[in-house]
């Protein structure tokens, strides 16, 4: 199995009928999906998401959802999931306007969004649910392929909403998020991330400030407990002391004060919840 379609986890249709239900779930994968005829309402953390034909919705990863279909019909969606980890390095070949899922994904801020599907998105996963259904010869460097058109995709998409945002134009501060989620298991200060992307620490601090609204020290617990948990879900019997150290918490006890305030539940209850 190759690198790319070890990131993908699958692609496919799903025809539900009408009254069908998902209990809530999550996964460590972000899951998006393009319904393409009838309805489907997503909630997410308790929030009802109405998705409708010709629109599309992407959860991120680790975020509790469930799945309704209404009772007047059936509902068709072409889905995909797959993992993260990949694409922060295409932040480095790609412009502001093209990074902005990248983006959102180190922020770890939002839980989901959803557009109007377009073309090319909805030929973009059709070419992926294709590709693994019937592998060929360069298949690694087809699926590479997709997943940078919907990296490309995705942030346009962004882009487009906030097309004034200071947000999504500092590199710096982009490339601060990067370099905090590619390095946070490892001692981090201010000032050592401010040298990694070229500024000083006085103006690193500044920019989290201004445009996140949170310290650089505060971003990088929550980057730790982002990556705790998906550290959990791979090793589900390892020790919460072990971890909590181990991702620079100084307590089991501040570890899980961090993650009920981040979270809204103890890393006990959490992660009762196994994902799918």
């Amino acid at each position: 199995m190759s690198a790319a379609e070890t990131r993908i986890h699958n692609a496919l249709i799903q025809n539900m009928p009408a009254g069908y239900h998902f209990d809530t779930h999550m996964h460590r994968t972000v899951e998006i999906f393009i319904c393409l005829s009838g309805a489907i309402t997503i909630t997410v953390l308790g929030a009802p998401l109405a998705v409708r034909a010709g629109e599309y919705l992407l959860v991120f990863p680790n975020v509790l959802h469930s799945c309704d279909i209404p009772q007047d019909g059936p509902c068709s969606i072409l889905q995909m999931h797959f993992y993260p980890e990949s694409l922060p390095q295409l932040a480095y070949q790609c412009s502001s306007s093209e990074s902005c899922f990248i983006f959102e994904l180190a922020l770890d801020k939002r839980k989901f969004f959803k557009g109007r599907s377009t073309p090319q998105l909805a030929a973009c996963l059709e070419g992926v649910r294709a590709e693994l259904a019937n592998p060929q010869d360069g298949g690694r460097n087809m699926l590479e392929a997709y997943l940078t058109l919907l990296n490309i995709l995705l942030s346009r998409d962004l882009y487009d909403r906030a097309p004034k945002s200071r947000l999504y134009e500092n590199r710096h501060l982009m490339r601060a998020t990067i370099h905090i989620n590619e390095h946070c298991t490892e001692k981090l200060t201010v000032g050592g991330v401010a040298e990694a992307v070229g500024i000083s620490a006085g103006y690193l601090t500044r920019l989290f400030r201004e445009e996140l609204n949170l310290g650089v020290s505060t971003y990088i617990t929550y980057v730790r407990i982002s990556k705790a948990i998906d550290f959990m879900f791979a090793n589900p019997n390892y020790p919460l002391t072990s971890l909590a150290l181990e991702m620079g918490f100084c307590s089991l006890q501040h570890f899980s004060k961090i993650f009920k305030d981040k979270m809204g539940v103890s890393p006990k209850k959490y992660f009762s919840i196994r994902p799918i």
